[in-house]
């Protein structure tokens, strides 16, 4: 656009306010109808992206939704080929629009800019057709109210209301929105193509129901819902629930049909109630619930709520959504819907009402498992599938945290996570994108990215400032992309000298303070409620955590800067390790084990003692030999007189991180009872893992996949031993199992390893024997390299 003055490539309603307090957005409808002359085209490829996200169809079908989340420094928009959906005639194009009010702190999961808008470009010769002009007509929706009032809610604010009552939509034409491009001046948003494939959608089915309570046998619901029956005819006045289970925890669209007769719908109302599990009464929602049995069906259904006015009037009336506007009404929210329950409730009016189906398509990132692990044992299988499918379901736009409440990209999430994926599948994509949008978070007031981008409410957790530098770590040694990593070096010695001029220079640790607009949490336990710090911290503001977390940090930043051909930056950043190290060792030991702050004055207030403390030391290196592995083996034996504060899930994967450093015999004592909380989730019905055992709060949270991570790098045994794989690291645990195989992708490129291995015929293996230098050559484990010629792109 070299020489333009004004860029004119974004559209808007002409009315469009954001002064309704009683909804976090609107939605505005845009159509454009043009005739197609014979020959159509092979391909008609155009760009497409809306503040804040979009529908796109062309003649009834939907095409594509999105954008990828952005925000102020980076907005994605989607290329797609609309050619197959043409006819020739005349075709039309329509386009939904959510719009989330910019000036509230509503829906902070998805982030907008200042001004709502759609932009479509088409090629030159489609342009009158299809660009961004008031040759499109526009309408906001006059029904649909995105609820504020939903206490299950805080974060998304996608539940819906739809009452259509009296009011009709107003099209008018679209306003084309002027931007100036010229000297240094530029759009709101600031445009990159998408860098992560599209979401697949594929139909799933409800595999069973339950407490049906209609007029209706529980049959005739079931062979209509679960079925694909005939549809079911519902008598006036009468009220209908029931529950809809799907076989496992899923992130879909959700669609329902009725039929349309001449006030066949008016009056009756339909709710959709999801949930993750059958509980009691929360004793606080959403945050602290109470729940057993995921699937006891005796217990109750709590969760977010979609509430339908059902009318003739339908938004089809308006816009080319359905191909069959005429006979029947479509209810389809406009966002994915999370849960592994739905509860229907039908309050039919004063004429009968006809329920088509109601149906669901799952969607999630095209995430390809590549990575194959087999033990013939059923309980390791049951680990490594909830696994996997809890890791999908926290990827969609981005890494979220719960898809079910907050759908948040968080620092210290994505670090494991991304780990998670690297050894699934060698798919770097999702990570690339996490690791520029939080290094784009980068807050120069304080030094520090964002703890979660893109969102529309800043948060800063300073600790997750490092999680972000340790992924930049990671994604290097696992694809040395130098190039990539050497764009973040500015903002990680930003974020390190946050640290390093806090650093008490009495003690020499790290004295960090809670204040306005910082939090410095730790880990979500039953001690440290409710903000997940230690009192013995807070009290002090110094944190054997925050220093041992610091110095990890250090030495791997040490380690990059190595591989950057850095090396007096590589010997400062080691000998400050080093040295906060030393402090710690001084300062935070009591002579047996470490304490959550300084021994003198955890021993004066009779802090209990924390395994987070252990576990760090031991990962930072203030813990090592002998002293590393007692201190794990005292503060994890769950028989020990000694009460340990526990780590949580969230914490696990650092947990085992520590048993694996320690060295000796310790992770290999420690291996299958570590995994007792996850079997004590599976025998309680869970499909995907849960946030935390303490408030229970989401039954789907990707930092608890850690057995993807345990099985690959650690009874595998791979890891890149030189960055992008140039050497391996094969030190596998196999003596674990009596027998194990496995595949691990090591990269997009060079290929896959196979781990095969077997003991002789009659003979068990011991656990800890993993250790132990003699083993007999037919014993040891075999890697196979196959050539690579596929690409997992």
């Amino acid at each position: 656009m070299s020489g333009t003055v004004f860029d004119l490539t974004w559209m808007w309603h002409p009315d469009f306010h954001e002064d309704q307090t009683d909804t976090a957005g609107l939605l505005v409808h845009f159509k454009r109808t043009f005739k197609v002359i014979s020959p159509l085209p092979t391909s008609l490829p155009i760009q497409i992206t809306a503040d804040t996200r979009y529908k796109l169809f062309v003649n009834q079908q939907l095409v594509a939704f999105g954008p990828v989340k952005g925000d102020q420094n980076l907005w994605f928009y989607d290329e797609v080929d609309i050619a197959a959906y043409l006819k020739p005639g005349y075709n039309n194009v329509s386009v939904v629009v959510l719009r989330f009010f910019h000036a509230t702190q509503y829906a902070p999961s998805f982030p907008r800019l200042s001004s709502g808008g759609l932009r479509v470009v088409a090629p030159e010769a489609w342009a009158t057709n299809l660009n961004s002009s008031p040759y499109w007509e526009s309408a906001i929706d006059p029904w649909t109210r995105f609820r504020l009032d939903e206490p299950e809610d805080r974060f998304l604010n996608v539940y819906e209301e739809v009452s259509y009552g009296v009011r009709k939509m107003e099209w008018k034409p679209a306003k084309l929105l002027e931007f100036r491009v010229s000297t240094g001046n530029s759009t709101p948003w600031h445009l990159s193509p998408r860098m992560i494939p599209h979401l697949t959608v594929k139909p799933t089915e409800f595999f069973a129901i339950h407490n049906v309570q209609s007029s209706l046998h529980q049959d005739q619901w079931e062979k209509t819902l679960l079925g694909r029956g005939p549809p079911l005819s519902l008598p006036p006045e009468s009220t209908h629930q029931l529950d809809l289970e799907v076989a496992f925890h899923t992130t879909a669209f959700v669609q329902a049909i009725f039929e349309r007769f001449p006030e066949s719908a008016m009056g009756s109302i339909l709710t959709l109630t999801y949930a993750e599990s059958y509980e009691d009464e929360p004793v606080e929602v959403p945050d602290i619930r109470r729940k057993a049995q995921r699937c006891d069906h005796t217990n109750s259904i709590h969760g977010p709520k979609d509430i339908y006015d059902l009318v003739v009037r339908d938004i089809n009336d308006d816009c080319s959504y359905n191909s069959n506007a005429a006979s029947t009404i479509i209810v389809r929210p406009f966002h994915w819907r999370t849960f592994r329950f739905i509860r229907l409730n039908i309050t039919v009016g004063s004429h009968p009402l006809v329920l088509h189906e109601l149906t669901i398509e799952k969607v999630n990132y095209p995430l390809q498992t590549f990575a194959r692990i087999d033990t013939s044992d059923i309980e390791t299988k049951a680990l490594w599938d909830v696994s996997v499918r809890t890791l999908e379901n926290c990827m969609h736009d981005c890494y979220e945290d719960c898809p079910f409440y907050e759908q948040l990209q968080y620092a210290m999430d994505v670090r494991s996570s991304a780990l998670y994926t690297y050894y699934l599948s060698g798919d770097d994509r999702m990570a690339r994108q996490a690791i520029i949008q939080l290094r784009n978070s980068f807050q120069a007031r304080l030094g520090l990215t964002l703890s979660r981008s893109p969102t529309h409410r800043p948060q800063v957790i300073p600790h997750f400032s490092l999680f972000w530098v340790l992924t930049v770590y990671d994604h290097l040694q696992f694809f040395g992309d130098t190039s990539f990593t050497k764009i973040s070096l500015p903002i990680i010695e930003a974020v390190l000298s946050f640290f390093d001029t806090r650093i008490d220079p009495t003690l020499g640790l790290i004295r960090l303070e809670d204040g306005p607009g910082i939090w410095n949490f730790i880990d979500w336990v039953q001690e440290w409620k409710p903000h997940g710090l230690s009192p013995a911290v807070k009290a002090t503001g110094i944190s054997t955590y925050t220093n041992s977390l610091y110095a990890y940090t250090l030495t791997r930043v040490s380690s990059i800067m190595s591989t950057l051909g850095l090396p007096q930056r590589a010997e400062e950043h080691a000998t400050r390790a080093s040295s906060v190290v030393e402090a710690i060792r001084t300062h935070c030991f009591d002579g047996s084990f470490f304490t959550d702050t300084l021994s003198s004055a955890a021993t004066t207030a009779n802090a209990p003692l924390s395994q987070h403390a252990q576990v760090w030391c031991v990962l930072s290196g203030a813990a090592t030999g002998h002293l590393a592995q007692e201190i794990l083996r005292k503060s994890l034996d769950p028989y020990i007189t000694q009460k340990f504060i526990q780590t949580s899930t969230a914490m696990s994967f650092y947990t085992a991180r520590a048993l694996s450093k320690a060295g000796g015999s310790v992770y290999n004592e420690h291996f299958h009872r570590f995994w007792d909380p996850w079997r004590a989730q599976i025998a309680m019905g869970l499909s995907t893992w849960q946030e935390d055992d303490v408030s229970r709060r989401s039954d789907c949270h990707a930092w608890g996949s850690v057995p993807i991570y345990e099985f690959t790098a650690e009874v595998a045994g791979l890891s890149p031993a030189k960055p992008g794989w140039e050497i391996i690291r094969f030190a596998p645990r196999v003596w674990l199992y009596p027998r194990f195989a496995g595949t691990v992708p090591i990269s997009t490129k060079q290929g896959m390893v196979t781990l095969v291995s077997a003991p002789r015929r009659g003979e068990t293996r011991d656990p800890v024997a993993a250790d132990k230098p003699d083993q007999d050559a037919d014993q040891l484990p075999v890697a196979i390299m196959p050539p690579w010629n596929h690409d997992m792109r």
